[in-house]
């Protein structure tokens, strides 16, 4: 992962280890849906044009998962950040929830740095 000039398979491969879920396994018994992840049991990643179209709103605080350009405005940096709304008060918790996904992890600061940048850097492929 490039902390400096992070690319999206950069932030995939973060997620798949923050969720630490087994690729081999169905995704409708995942505890955590792996948004990121498609094809034949998860093995490959959204194309990055789909993945900045999902939004959260049908599964979290509403609005785009990423806004390239706006970490701040971008649901996926709130929650791995743990940042309002996902900071358990009256939302969500920090994403990964770890109270309910077994193996899970918060990212880590370089980490939410590394997700923050590839926004605001827009979000490049």
């Amino acid at each position: 992962m490039s902390a400096t000039n992070p690319r999206y398979a950069d932030i995939c491969a973060l997620l798949d280890s923050l969720v630490n879920w087994p690729r081999d396994q169905d995704i409708l018994t995942a505890p955590h849906a792996m948004f990121w992840r498609t094809g034949n049991n998860n093995q490959d990643y959204v194309d990055l044009a789909d993945f900045l179209k999902i939004t959260t709103d049908s599964w979290g605080p509403s609005g785009n998962l990423v806004t390239p350009g706006n970490a701040n405005q971008s649901n996926l940096f709130l929650a791995i950040s743990g940042t309002k709304p996902f900071d358990g008060q009256n939302g969500p918790p920090q994403m990964p929830d770890t109270g309910n996904d077994p193996g899970a992890r918060h990212a880590t600061p370089d980490e939410q740095t590394m997700v923050k940048t590839w926004i605001n850097n827009g979000a490049p492929a």
